[in-house]
């Protein structure tokens, strides 16, 4: 096994808090499940974490519906009328791009020379390719959203070493953006 069963609960724990960050002041309840829901789904946020030992792909799923481009303008802090498609697929890349973030400041840690993609949105029937890409570690996650909003994200790990390490959540949440003065 490249991927020990330590560091696949430690990616899967990195993956859900990454996901509370980003959703802002909405903080869902995430559980990991089988498999995502088909039917109401469209599309895939997709990022990459990448070094010399691993690669992890994350995706963010989504349909731009009403109720997504609803929860995406409350987000922003926009009138739902004002949000143009563009607008919209740059706050889902974005909410994406924070957890991918946070789980490569956390991956720092742990390994160096990590790298972070730039978001790519993908048809969600790419979705069982990633299976098929050489994967030590596939786990999705439902996320609770208001209304019954479907959202679902999925991690995908292939490890080229073995790789094996424990994180845990930080019991103090770091601010960001806040300065500091000595």
């Amino acid at each position: 096994m490249t991927v020990s069963q330590r560091a696949r609960d430690s990616l899967d724990r990195m993956m859900m808090e990454g996901l509370r960050q980003s959703m802002g002041q909405h903080q869902p309840e995430i559980r990991t499940v089988p498999a995502v829901a088909q039917g109401s789904l469209t599309h895939m946020a997709v990022l990459s974490i990448a070094s010399y030992s691993f690669r992890i792909i994350t995706a963010l799923h989504f349909a731009p519906d009403a109720r997504t481009r609803e929860w995406i303008a409350g987000v922003t802090g926009q009138n739902e009328s004002d949000l143009g498609q563009q607008q919209f697929i740059d706050a889902i890349c974005e909410i994406g791009n924070m957890c991918c973030g946070a789980m490569n400041r956390e991956l720092g840690a742990f390994y160096d020379c990590l790298g972070l993609s730039t978001p790519q949105i993908l048809d969600i029937r790419s979705l069982p390719h990633m299976a098929q890409i050489g994967t030590d570690h596939l786990q999705h996650f439902e996320i609770d959203m208001p209304d019954g909003m479907p959202l679902y994200a999925t991690l995908c790990a292939r490890a080229y070493t073995p790789m094996d390490f424990h994180w845990k959540a930080p019991e103090v949440q770091e601010v960001a953006g806040e300065l500091e003065f000595f």
